[in-house]
């Protein structure tokens, strides 16, 4: 049975390797001139340009979160001091 870390850990994989697959289509389809995922988002945005905001923003807040958390190591200790 998969533990809770294991889970999340490749659930992270999985994600990001949806990312690359997604940015390699954008790049292939740019240079080969075929309809990129842009094109798809662009008006989809316009169309909803308040849940397109609220997406962002949530993106923003997860991106910030897992980048910008506490700090650890030595810069925790003396801070504890």
């Amino acid at each position: 049975m998969v533990n809770r870390d294991n889970l999340f850990s490749w659930l992270v994989t999985a994600f990001f390797f949806v990312v690359f697959l997604l940015l390699g289509f954008e790049s292939w389809a740019l240079l080969t001139n075929h309809t990129p995922i842009t094109d798809y988002v662009r008006p989809a945005v316009h169309a909803f340009p308040g849940y397109a905001f609220v997406i962002a923003v949530v993106i923003g807040i997860l991106v910030g979160h897992f980048l910008w958390g506490p700090a650890g190591g030595k810069v925790l200790a003396r801070a504890r001091r």
